[in-house]
């Protein structure tokens, strides 16, 4: 019986590497025939990374006929009706810190009466409950029933460490909390209304002065046990990937976390020249594995006067027709990568209250004419045309970018090639 046993597992070992290798040679022939000798190549980077294309059955509707969009939001009172419509002309609804709770007294309570509510008006789209990786934030009635503050770090005084002098800082280390964690996850895709988990915050796991030294590694521990233990069909998308950041997180060293995830989310990429290439690789090579990418997107400022003007803004009608000036730019980056399961959100603000300086979000996609125009199937991947220069076409649309300027061009592929 052992000596089956061990056969039918080197089997299935021998047959996941050649899985890799196929794929590998896939994606070698691919940079031959686009040009892009140096893209990075997930399987290369990662070999105990997979490819998920028998996942893509669980992913949100995607098409060639326009751009993709999703949203994050959070609203601490009941979203109104409108907002809900709105919401709900999106692919995906992440549910963001704070949803409901006020309302619905707790952010699992209000998280779920939102998602129904959604779901009445656009059942496909999918749901996305947020966990932090590290900070405890409060309102979720798990804290209040299970949560031990000595599960949290301790600084070198044995003292227990507070993120910005306020939140709890996790220690995946421990296993009780660990437990406690992926069970809140668990708890909340059992209902029907949630389709899957945002984790956010995976890079500060790694930021080793503000931690456990072994965080970085426990968190992937506790990561790789909640996809064990998730059920078929339901998501995992992690804030993870992003070009190189300050202390030295995020760039090609968070790759690894794909083997448990879906997909990520993308921020933190409008930096200079490299940065935004670097961003580009990321993305493409993400797609290219059968992951989704959620890219966040909202006005190049070009100066912090032009972002208190905005901020400052009473009528929300007035904060669309200002961010439509704005919109070039990042949707042209987006295009530039967009394959299957790539999905984009251009917002400004992430909070829906209804007053306040940092609340009345401008969050619906479905308002700028450049998302739901026709985009069309793709002639190729980009190109490079010279030092910061990339284009693409589309079968009713052609791209040009600077990624140094962050100037870009949008051009209908129609008799007259009118441009957005």
């Amino acid at each position: 019986m052992e000596e089956r046993r061990r056969a039918r597992q080197h089997a299935r070992v021998q047959e996941r590497r050649s899985k890799r290798s196929e794929n590998r040679e896939i994606q070698r022939t691919e940079k031959i025939l686009l040009g892009h000798n140096e893209l990075l190549n997930i399987f290369d980077h990662d070999e105990t990374i997979e490819a998920l294309e028998n996942k893509h059955t669980a992913y949100p509707d995607w098409s060639w006929d326009h751009v993709r969009p999703w949203v994050i939001l959070r609203r601490d009172t009941a979203y109104d009706d409108d907002q809900i419509r709105q919401i709900a002309g999106h692919d995906i609804f992440v549910l963001e810190k704070m949803t409901g709770w006020k309302t619905h007294g707790s952010n699992e309570a209000g998280s779920l009466e939102a998602a129904r509510r959604v779901k009445k008006i656009n059942p496909r789209i999918k749901t996305l409950f947020y966990l932090n990786a590290m900070i405890h934030y409060p309102g979720y009635s798990a804290n209040d029933s299970y949560f031990q503050n000595e599960w949290a770090t301790k600084n070198q005084q044995n003292e227990i460490f507070l993120f910005k002098n306020r939140y709890l800082w996790y220690n995946h280390s421990n296993l009780e909390f660990r437990e406690w964690w992926i069970k809140r996850a668990l708890d909340m895709v059992a209902h029907d209304e949630i389709d899957g988990i945002f984790i956010d915050a995976i890079m500060k796991t790694s930021i080793k002065h503000m931690g456990h030294p072994d965080n970085a590694e426990a968190y992937f521990e506790t990561a790789l046990e909640l996809r064990r233990r998730l059920p078929e069909g339901k998501l995992l998308i992690g804030n993870a990937l992003r070009p190189k950041a300050r202390g030295k997180v995020g760039g090609y060293g968070n790759i690894k976390h794909l083997q448990y995830l879906d997909g990520s989310y993308f921020e933190g990429w409008m930096g200079d020249a490299g940065t935004i290439e670097e961003a580009i690789e990321l993305m493409s090579a993400t797609l290219k594995s059968g992951r989704m990418v959620l890219l966040n997107a909202g006005p190049v400022f070009k100066s912090e006067e032009e972002k208190l003007f905005i901020e400052n803004m009473k009528s929300i009608d007035d904060r669309y027709n200002f961010m439509k000036g704005h919109i070039k730019f990042p949707l042209a980056v987006f295009l530039l990568v967009v394959e299957p399961f790539a999905y984009f959100s251009y917002h400004f603000g992430v909070d829906a209250k209804p007053s306040g300086r940092m609340g009345r979000a401008a969050f619906d996609c479905n308002r700028f004419e450049e998302i739901t125009r026709r985009l069309g199937e793709p002639t190729g991947s980009y190109a490079s045309e010279g030092e910061f220069v990339f284009t693409r076409k589309f079968e009713h649309l052609s791209v040009w970018v600077n990624v140094k300027t962050r100037e870009a061009k949008l051009i209908i592929e129609e008799e007259s090639h009118e441009e957005l």
